[in-house]
């Protein structure tokens, strides 16, 4: 079955709110003051690929941009695109599908792809469900979108469920990358990356995906779905001339480090460091961590080469909850990690998760009061989002706190579910409430304004501070 002939691509952020899509992280930012918007990374890294390959692209960030749909359909219209390509979250999947349903009004012809977590598996019932997808990437896209452009048959491109001449046929499971160094740097000359910045100084920050893959086995992490449970690292001249490039062709010199759990490999970490600091790169960067993989040796190395924020999933300051999630940590760890963060003199943005299946009032007071013993420098509380493909997901629906293939749009700053315990009034409750108590206690006001090098910092922590005080006191 012949392929159709590419030749120009448009990559977009549809107008659907701004979310992170980095797959096993899609984050709803509305509300979450201490989550920045960060750029389209698979969009980039895509647009790459198609680059190699000749293929004209195009990429645009609607949310990001504040632009709406009158302005989509204005571009789908111009540009007229061979191939459009869209980043797919499970809470909004069906209004992102808005964009694809427009490109094929304008252009019926258009083949239109789309990737996501939520695509993790062969269901080729999606493609009948959703007419107006042609192709569903599974897994990682960077090279599977290569070979969409260059095979003249698809049914040789692994990793994908298409549609041909009313026919739908699936290619099976395309093998994890290895090799992350074949894969080209992303396209970010085709990115406004003024929309994405460090939210504390105002400077511009992008991000760098530095491994890929996790081991551990959290009941609600898309992360062995989607990268594997092998952690597979780019070579560290790899990541060094990413960083170079940012540099020295976007002037960019601040860095989040994306990975699954960048500290996994203590040695290469250490190895990372070194390598920057004899480039002599001199910027500043975060990452994330687990509280069970940091040492004082590793802790000084990232310091010293940059590290300035790490930011960890504790997910609950009840032990209970942490078995029943599977996180293999103990309140202990995590209490040593932080402590050990602030002797080294890097901050500390710690995430809970409440509302999952087996919240109650006793196990949220335990977290609330957890936080506050461990004062970290940053506290985020999410709510528990059940996406399929995950354990958690099991468990709501044999709990009845969620239908079987439902998918809720409320999700981490709003309730997606019900507890065993708790209603969902309760729980919209929640969050404002943990937020309240935390940060407007005079310990944390103080600190944050001790730890404040400059007044544009300061005007900085005073705006977000203002926006999370409307949203937790209304």
């Amino acid at each position: 079955m012949k392929a159709p002939d590419i030749r120009t691509a448009f990559l977009m952020v549809p107008p659907t709110g701004k979310v992170i899509r980095e797959d096993r992280c899609q984050t709803p930012i509305q509300g979450l003051h201490t989550v920045a918007l960060r750029p389209p990374m698979d969009l980039l890294y895509m647009a790459a690929s198609l680059e190699r390959q000749g293929v004209k692209c195009t990429l645009f960030d609607y949310p990001g941009e504040g632009q709406s749909w009158e302005r989509l359909e204005e571009d789908l219209r111009r540009l007229r695109p061979d191939l459009l390509v869209l980043s797919i979250t499970t809470p909004t999947l069906d209004r992102d599908l808005r964009a694809a349903q427009l490109a094929k009004v304008v252009r019926p012809d258009t083949v239109v792809v789309v990737k996501g977590a939520h695509f993790w598996r062969d269901q080729p019932s999606i493609l009948k469900q959703y007419p107006m997808i042609d192709v569903v990437m599974r897994g990682e896209y960077e090279e599977t979108i290569a070979d969409l452009v260059t095979q003249a048959d698809w049914e040789k491109v692994t990793g994908i469920v298409y549609r041909r001449n009313g026919q739908i046929s699936s290619t099976g499971k395309r093998p994890y990358l290895q090799e992350l160094d074949r894969l080209p740097y992303p396209a970010r000359h085709l990115a406004n990356n003024a929309l994405y910045i460090r939210p504390d100084t105002g400077e511009l920050q992008t991000t760098i995906v530095t491994n890929r893959g996790c081991p551990e086995k959290c009941i609600f992490c898309l992360a062995p779905r989607v990268a594997g449970r092998e952690n597979r690292v780019r070579s560290i001249p790899n990541i060094l001339g990413e960083l170079e490039n940012c540099i020295n062709q976007h002037g960019i010199r601040n860095f989040l480090f994306r990975s699954d759990t960048f500290t996994l490999d203590p040695d290469w970490v250490i190895e990372l460091c070194q390598g920057i600091d004899r480039a002599g790169l001199k910027i500043k960067w975060s990452c994330n961590s687990r509280v069970d993989t940091l040492n004082g040796e590793v802790l000084r190395a990232m310091r010293e080469a940059g590290c300035w924020l790490i930011s960890f999933g504790v997910e609950s300051g009840s032990q209970e909850i942490l078995d029943l999630l599977r996180k293999n940590i103990t309140k202990d760890q995590v209490r040593q990690a932080i402590n050990l963060c602030k002797v080294e003199g890097v901050k500390t943005s710690i995430y809970f998760l409440i509302g999952t299946p087996w919240e109650s009032e006793q196990t949220f007071r335990e977290t609330l009061e957890f936080a506050k013993l461990l004062e970290p420098d940053f506290v985020e509380f999410f709510y528990a989002y059940p996406f399929e493909g995950t354990e958690m997901y099991l468990v709501a629906a044999h709990e009845g706190l969620i239908a079987k293939g439902e998918f809720p749009i409320s999700a981490y700053s709003r309730p997606a579910m019900p507890t065993k315990y708790l209603s969902l009034e309760r729980l919209e409750e929640m969050r404002s409430e943990a937020l309240r108590e935390y940060y407007l206690r005079w310990p944390v006001i103080s600190r944050t304004i001790r730890n404040v090098k400059s007044p544009k910092v300061l005007v900085n922590y005073a705006k977000m501070g203002f926006q999370q005080l409307a949203d937790i006191l209304t």
